[in-house]
Formats: structure tokens, sequence, C-alpha cells
């Protein structure tokens, strides 16, 4: 087998000595037909049918390190496409895909959106925006592997009758709770946290108990940032529900719950009382873990993966064990606490393939094109783990083996991964990786989490909501900045109503009639 797949990358790379190493150019827009090569039909003058994607950046540095230009070359090779990138910001993504939707004459080809449906993209959708795709993914040989896509999760792209997105598949159960395990036995943690009480402890003894030793005032329980992704999960522990949760039959928005104000209010005194840092809701997600990296917080709260990458920079970085230094300091991966996480929607993002950019039929199936050569293995293996001999090796068995000493923003694929939808596999599957010990603990923090993950009940019936895509974005923002604002103090009980009012008064009170209706309606519910 290892013989076999270093062929194969020969192969490609050998194709790829004739091309240009830039990354961007003028390719000519043309036709595509795939072939079992991999590679595409090129234009008569030998040019590549050019596609532009603009996507989320988390490093800045996405394929603009050592080895990138040797990316590039895979990439173009193999799916026969030259691919304009822009990235954008990941912090100020939301913004800028907004205003891209407004400036509807020059968008890009392929535009991602984050998360799940929102207003402004449903709004834009119902004018006629973007491609139905729903004929394109029936064809399974022009494109075997989106047509796999899973026919549930595209209710939820679905807008008029006609599906706007192809999404990228993410894991049920990713969210959840990790915290570093040489601290909680120092400061006589001998029990993973499984009650709010426990985290609360937790979270205090690692502030104040010197849990790294250097009898200094210098660590706090909980890393946070201005994505407020973690809020949502810690609420869930109170039993608040996923955005919208379901009670005597009705669906109601969850800060309208009871439960949602005990979350805030849990959450406002571990701010008050030092628990977390004060400027926590300045911090960008792109720096975020770098106080559990520093050795300043002990406790992170988001996708398991996280927990798993801090743990592997302690082992690639020789961080020691406060409590056994001739051993690399590690991270437990809990997942649930009260017996609850917060579910994802099968889906983390999708792509949107625009009129205005891909202006012709012909566009459009070079964009599927190659998304859909994306997911083949050695491209999966391209994306999310790089090149043979700088990032990976293969094993006797010819299976990866990753190497150690580069973090992802510096490897030659960053960024790459952000343009895989990952259907039908999250991960390739010939070769495989061989894995280490903080992969596996989080494949077991995925297993527990799936069992008890909250869903959003109400995913399906906001992307057909009328309400929704004239008000979601505006109203939802009120509520996101009252949040962040009462656990900062810098409003009240009576400034968390008022804002709650607001939303009412906005369209909020018509949102949720008209979810309701749509719910009760729902003969499939």
């Amino acid at each position: 087998m290892k013989k076999t797949w270093k062929k194969v990358l020969s192969t490609v790379l050998a194709g790829t000595l004739i091309l240009s190493l830039t990354a961007c150019g003028g390719g000519k827009q043309s036709s595509t037909s795939g072939n079992s090569s991999g590679s595409t039909e090129e234009t008569a003058s030998g040019e590549k049918p050019t596609i532009s994607f603009m996507l989320p950046s988390f490093y800045g540095t996405d394929l603009k390190n050592e080895h990138s230009d040797e990316v590039i070359l895979r990439y173009e090779e193999y799916t026969g496409t030259h691919v304009e990138w822009q990235w954008e910001s990941n912090d100020t993504y939301s913004e800028k895909l907004g205003l891209t939707l407004m400036d509807k004459d020059n968008m890009p080809m392929i535009l991602t959106a984050s998360g799940n449906l929102t207003a402004n993209v449903v709004d834009a959708a119902k004018k006629g925006a973007f491609w139905d795709l729903t004929s394109y993914l029936q064809d399974s040989e022009s494109y075997p592997n989106l047509s796999q896509a899973n026919e549930n999760v595209l209710k939820a792209l679905t807008v008029d009758g006609q599906i706007i997105g192809i999404y990228r598949a993410r894991v049920i159960g990713r969210y959840g709770l990790s915290y570093r395990t040489d601290w909680a036995e120092a400061v006589g943690i001998t029990e993973e946290p499984k009650t709010i009480e426990d985290v609360y402890n937790m979270l205090y003894k690692f502030t104040y108990e010197d849990p790294d030793g250097n009898g200094k005032d210098d660590t706090y329980g909980m890393e946070m940032t201005k994505y407020t992704g973690p809020i949502d999960i810690i609420q869930a522990w109170f039993g608040v529900g996923n955005e919208w949760v379901e009670q005597d039959g009705k669906l109601v928005p969850v800060h309208q719950t009871e439960e949602y104000k005990e979350a805030l209010k849990w959450m406002k005194k571990i701010y008050d009382e030092g628990l977390v840092r004060k400027d926590w809701a300045t911090v960008d997600s792109g720096t975020w873990s770098e106080g559990c990296k520093k050795g300043e917080a002990g406790v992170f709260i988001d996708v398991m993966d996280s927990g798993k990458r801090i743990w592997e920079y302690f082992i690639d970085n020789d961080v020691k064990s406060v409590t056994n230094p001739s051993e690399s300091a590690s991270m437990t991966l809990v997942g649930p606490i009260n017996g609850k996480t917060l579910a994802t929607s099968g889906f983390n993002g999708y792509f949107l393939l625009t009129k205005s950019g891909a202006k012709t039929e012909e566009d459009v199936k070079n964009c599927l094109h190659f998304l859909d050569k994306m997911n083949d293995n050695e491209m999966l293996v391209l994306a999310d783990y790089g090149l043979e001999g700088v990032t990976y090796d293969l094993n006797d068995e010819g299976n990866i083996v990753q190497k150690g000493g580069l973090e992802p923003q510096y490897t030659p694929s960053a960024g790459l991964n952000q343009s895989v939808c990952y259907i039908p596999n999250t991960a390739s599957t010939s070769p495989t990786l061989v894995k280490t010990e903080p992969m596996m603990a989080q494949d077991a923090a995925y297993a527990v989490n799936e069992q008890v993950a909250v869903f959003n009940p109400a995913l399906g019936y906001l992307a057909n909501s009328e309400v929704n895509a004239e008000v979601g974005t505006d109203i939802e923002q009120i509520i996101e900045d009252a949040r962040t604002q009462y656990i900062c103090g810098q409003i009240d009980d009576a400034g968390l109503d008022a804002a709650a009012k607001q939303w009412l008064d906005r369209g909020g009170d018509r949102l949720v009639q008209e979810i309701n209706e749509l719910y009760q309606n729902d003969a499939a519910k």
C-alpha cells in the first residue's frame, strides 16, 4: 500500500512541474470534465479553468508558508483547476459576508458561509443570488462524492424547495469541556467534573490555588473569547437548549427561558470573581487558545479538537507536567457537564455558488468539480495532513504518522481544509491516520457527546422563515450584545429584559409566531 500511495503522489507531483508556481492568476474560465485520474480537460491553450473562492482565514498564513507552493501545485494538478483565493479574517467574516451579499454584482464564484443558514443568506437566496444545486447533487457520475450528501442535513440548506448550499460535514458531538490534567492533580481534583458546581470549583482552584506551583498569582480558571460559542455550550449545561427549545408543545427562543437567566448569572459570577480574564470579550478567536498553551488558564470550552490541539502543543513544545516533570502536560477531554452538551447541526458552514460569480452552467460545473475532487482521499490527505516528509510520514503499513514541530498555522497546507466539504468521509479512508493518545481521547469524547448532545429543534424552520430572512440577523445581534454586556456587568437584569423586549419589538414576536406555525404544520416532526 505504501508504494502504491507514493506512486500516486509522485505521478501528481511530476505532472505539476509544467505549471506555474503562482497561486493566483488569470486562467480563462472554461468547461471541465472529470476522468478517473482526477484531472480535468484543459482549454485549447493549455490553461486550466479558474474559479474564485471566498473563505475565512483563521491564521492569516493560508497557503503562504514554506512548501505551500508544492501544495498549490498538487491540488491544481489533481483537480485540474486554478483557484483564486479570497481570504478574509474569521473575526470579521460575518460582516464581510454581509457586505458581499449586498454587493450582488461582485461576488466570487464560491462563497463560504459560516454556521447555519442566516437571515441575510436566505434573503439573498429568495432574490435569486445562488444556483439551485438540487439536480447537480443527484448526479453521482459527475460528482461521486457530493452526490452522497445526507438528505436530512441538506434540508437545513433548502430555501423555497431549492438546495442552495453544500454543507461542510462535522461530527455531531464536537462541543464540550477540556481541562489541564496536571493542574487538576496539583490542586487536589481527582475526578473529572460532572456537575456545574464541579466546574465552578475547578475554575476557582485553578485561579486561586497556584496550580502551576510558581508561587505567583498569575493563573485564571478558563480561557474565553469574543466568539460566544463557549457561552452557548455552558448554557446547555443549565438545560437552556440550543438556540431554540421545545416547551409545552411550542418552540421558544432560549433567551425567553428561566434557565437562560440562570446560566447568565452563573457566568457573571465567575467573571466577577476573576475566574476568567476581564478582557475576554476583546480576545480574538485566532489567539484564543494561547492562554492555555502558555499556562495562563486551565479550562477550555469549545470543540473537542481544540482541547486535543492544546494537548498536542504541550507534547510538541515539551511543556512539562507541573506534577511530574518527566512527562509532558496533557489535557483531559470531558465533553458534557450535567449530562448535556451542545450538538452541531451535522455541519458547520456551507458553500454557496453565486450567480454573479459563476455566470454560466459551465462555471457551476467547474466549481462543483473542484469541490467534489477535494473530497477524494488524495486531497483529504493534502488538506488535513500536508506533505509526506514534511508534516507526516507513512509507516510500513502505508498509514499516516504525523510529524511534530509545526503548529497548524505554519504548515504547508494551512487553510486548504477550509475548502473541503468532507462528504462522504470526514477523513481519508486510505491511507488512514495512525492516532496518538490525544486523538484517541478526542474520538472517545465525541462518542460520549453524541449520546447527550442537544439539537436545535427549529433549525429547518428558520431556513424557510420569511421573518427570519427579514430580521433574523439584526435581532440576533441584540441578544448577543446584551448577553456579553450582562456578563461583564455593563447592564443588569432590567437591561437584559429591555434587550429581550427590543428583540420582540423588532420582529421577534412575528418570528416566534411563524416558526411555530411551520412547526405545527410539519407532519414529519
